[in-house]
């Protein structure tokens, strides 16, 4: 199990243990074992349970049920719980706005077990009636499970790749000189996906004669050069299988999409993919843009203007153990530093962010002298003291101007009241992007894929705000978050409204997600000249100063 799904049993307990009123003490011991065990950066499985022990808020029960997930993948203790909780139940708790006494109160005093049972409900208006909910709960709850329905089958690219990549690993164990890449939607980038989908040189047998009926359970459905399976009971698989001479070709058929593919004659041998667009006279076109129909100009010197991994200079968006990162200041900036980056913005919570620990004044300066020292010692290298500010329900930012002027960078974020229509989210990030001392706007809808749908905006209007008072957009590269979505990038490009490719990192290895958004940014199209770390230190500072 990963750390997050390791840290999510965690969730799964304190919300159960909550809907049964347990003890409040354990309940919220559990929440903290979540918060904390879903940022760290090393494996859980390879802790000793001393060192779990010493872990921020692990104590002997709590690591006792990480080794009992990590060696069987089961908690006794949650299974317990989940015996007597209908499983409609469950599933209700993962309805966004209905927290675990809330779910309570509609199955013990009620009596629904089941999303469909309260979305019937709520259509005959019923919810409206009933003590602690209403009109305005009830439209809340209904759009929290149409998107909870809608979701239902679908994977995180982050998801499929971690799984793809731990099924390709056992058949090169097996079959060394085998190939094999994932393929689909996940390479051309989607965010949302429903099925793995891998090339292989393998033939059935032989894949069948490798997996155990406990990690594949294969299908009797029929296709050609293909294997249907479902990977450790929850991800649909398909194996397509081709000779060496045929690689080529079954790659570009398999990733697609359709109607792209159609437009080639895919026949002959081709040594890859670029030899393929070679010698059909065509600029090579990175899979991530394929389901891209309607750009104009297909030319290669249009394609390499693109942002890529390369040009990133700088990291953006980070937080330490001053708020609620897992890593010092120190280790987080030495590391970016290793990954051969020029610049780092610390940016830890603020004050009205308190259960991330956010800054109060005098946190700030302690943290500003750290920078300051640690500045002292870096060689072509450079700290930035930047924050990530709350915006609060008015538009105001957290601190007042004269705290705010001794920060370098600024981004502010929504983090609180998500219930707002077009109008007033519009009008509240605008205000955000007015203030003086903003920089960058940080995941201006605030979903999270596949778990919360954002709040509605009106995105001309922010873009342009942030043309006329020159801030940037971030796209929030955490895979949870790809925020701002890659579709309202290309009007951003129009604009010339520069985005900032923020891994929003909260451990060292997190760092490494922003590769996330700058594929996701390729697919926004967007150019390297208006990506704002990959500006070198000197225009990066430059641009901030321009506030």
């Amino acid at each position: 199990m990963t750390n997050k799904e390791i840290a999510g049993s965690f969730d799964l307990l304190a919300k159960v243990m909550e809907l049964h009123s347990e003890n409040p003490f354990k309940i919220r011991s559990y929440q903290n074992a979540y918060l904390n065990l879903r940022k760290l950066d090393k494996p859980l499985g390879s802790i000793p349970l001393e060192e779990l022990k010493d872990i921020p808020g692990i104590g002997d029960a709590i690591a006792d049920k990480i080794q009992s997930l990590v060696n069987t993948g089961s908690m006794p203790t949650l299974e317990k719980y989940l015996a007597k909780t209908p499983p409609g139940v469950i599933d209700m708790l993962r309805i966004h706005g209905l927290g675990p006494k809330k779910v309570a109160v509609l199955w013990k005093e009620h009596g629904f077990t089941s999303p469909g049972e309260l979305l019937y409900a709520c259509n005959e208006n019923r919810l409206i009636e009933l003590k602690g909910f209403g009109l305005k709960s009830q439209e809340t709850i209904v759009q929290g499970i149409d998107f909870l329905q809608s979701s239902a089958g679908k994977f995180l690219h982050t998801k499929i790749e971690s799984h793809g990549t731990e099924i390709i690993n056992k058949i090169k164990n097996k079959y060394p000189h085998s190939e094999n890449e994932m393929t689909g939607n996940w390479r051309l980038g989607d965010l949302e996906i429903r099925t793995l989908e891998i090339l292989t040189t393998c033939k059935p047998e032989e894949l069948k004669s490798l997996f155990s009926e406990e990690d594949m359970a294969w299908k009797n459905k029929s296709a050609e050069h293909q294997s249907h399976a479902t990977w450790k009971e929850f991800l649909p698989t398909i194996f397509y299988h081709a000779d060496q001479k045929a690689w080529v070709k079954n790659l570009l058929l398999t990733t697609g999409p359709e109607n792209w593919v159609s437009k080639f004659d895919l026949d002959g041998e081709w040594t890859s993919e670029q030899d393929f667009f070679e010698k059909n006279k065509l600029p090579y076109l990175p899979p991530e843009l394929r389901d891209i129909d309607f750009i104009e100009d297909k030319s290669q010197p249009f394609i390499s203007s693109l942002v890529s991994l390369k040009d990133i200079k700088g990291i953006i968006h980070s937080h330490s153990t001053y708020s609620d990162g897992i890593h010092s200041l120190k280790e987080m900036g030495d590391t970016a530093q290793e990954l051969g980056y020029d610049y780092f913005v610390i940016t830890d919570h603020s004050q009205a962010a308190v259960y991330a620990k956010g800054l109060k004044p005098d946190r700030l300066e302690e943290q500003w002298s750290e920078i300051d020292s640690l500045n002292k010692n870096y060689k072509a290298f450079r700290i930035f003291k930047g924050i990530e500010c709350d915006i609060l329900a008015s538009g105001d930012l957290d601190y007042n101007e004269a705290i705010l002027s001794n920060f370098e960078v600024v981004i502010a974020s929504i983090h609180s009241a998500f219930q707002m229509d077009i109008d007033k989210a519009t009008k509240r990030l605008i205000k955000a992007i007015e203030n003086p001392a903003t920089n960058i706007i940080g995941h201006p809808s605030g979903r999270l894929i596949l778990s919360r749908e954002g709040y509605p905006l009106n995105y001309s209007k922010i873009i342009d705000a942030c043309k006329v008072n020159q801030v940037a957009i971030e796209l929030n590269a955490n895979p949870q978050r790809l925020d701002i979505d890659f579709r309202f990038i290309r009007e951003c490009v129009k604009k010339e409204v520069f985005i900032a490719i923020n891994p929003d990192a909260h451990n060292r290895s997190a760092i490494k997600d922003i590769r996330y958004g700058v594929q996701a940014a390729r697919k926004g199209l967007l150019p390297k000249e208006l990506c704002l770390n990959a500006l070198g230190l000197e225009d990066f500072q430059k641009f901030c100063n321009k506030r």
